[in-house]
């Protein structure tokens, strides 16, 4: 895949994205104008403690400016440097061990079905690493109030790619939110900047593969990556 065509896939909805943007950065901005045209007309009559407060509350709207500018920036900093012909299994059973043991801690039942045989892939190892880190740790936080929580993990290999597949049985994902989830900054969580999701399919496009997620209000959600071949007979 070309890069230019990668970086329309990346961002789809410009328009959206600004939004965001705009939603993210203005909120702020405008809170700070407040806060600081407020202390500087009552300078003279806020005592030290007073003006102390409002100092204060500027310095913490522009912390948070700082922090979407630097969350923006690892956008670009995260990137593929140079994929190589990587062994599959091998690497499968080392996220695989991770993945039990921090399933395990959080008393959530895994079933990991392999249905690949010997076969390498064209992947970066800490890029691989860091998409389905992503992808398992959102699903653990869906899982966070769900009875009898349970993830699925998957690997299946056709047409000269290898399919990665985790599925939860969370609450899913709304429908309206769902033509947003790979836009960068939209989140609807709490505390988080929303850049997981969007970081993870860009590391996927720049490997020559793809991400994909589907979820169902209710039922579930269930993300699949699909990752090149290289030197195998393909099934």
């Amino acid at each position: 895949m070309d890069k230019a065509k990668g970086d329309i896939l990346l961002i789809e909805n410009v328009e959206e994205f600004l939004s965001i943007l705009c939603h993210e950065l203005g909120n702020p901005i405008n809170s700070l104008k407040i806060t600081l045209d407020v202390l500087r007309e009552n300078y003279d009559l806020f005592d030290d403690a007073k003006k102390k407060v409002y100092v204060e509350r500027a310095s913490e709207l522009l912390a948070r400016q700082e922090k979407i500018i630097e969350v923006m920036k690892s956008y670009s900093k995260f990137n593929v440097k140079e994929p190589k012909k990587i062994e599959f299994l091998p690497f499968w059973e080392n996220f695989s061990s991770m993945a039990i043991n921090k399933l395990k801690a959080a008393n959530i039942r895994l079933t990991n079905n392999f249905e690949t045989g010997p076969s390498h892939i064209k992947a970066d190892n800490p890029a691989l690493n860091k998409i389905l880190v992503t992808i398992l740790d959102n699903a653990i936080e869906a899982l966070e109030n769900v009875n009898k929580p349970e993830i699925e993990m998957m690997t299946s290999q056709k047409n000269g790619f290898i399919m990665i597949l985790m599925k939860d049985n969370g609450p899913g994902i709304r429908k309206n939110d769902m033509s947003r989830i790979f836009i960068p900054l939209f989140t609807t969580k709490p505390g988080k900047m929303g850049m997981g999701l969007p970081i993870a399919r860009k590391l996927s496009l720049e490997m020559e593969g793809r991400m994909e997620i589907e979820s169902i209000l209710g039922n579930g959600t269930e993300a699949r990556l699909w990752l090149k071949t290289m030197g195998n007979q393909e099934t």
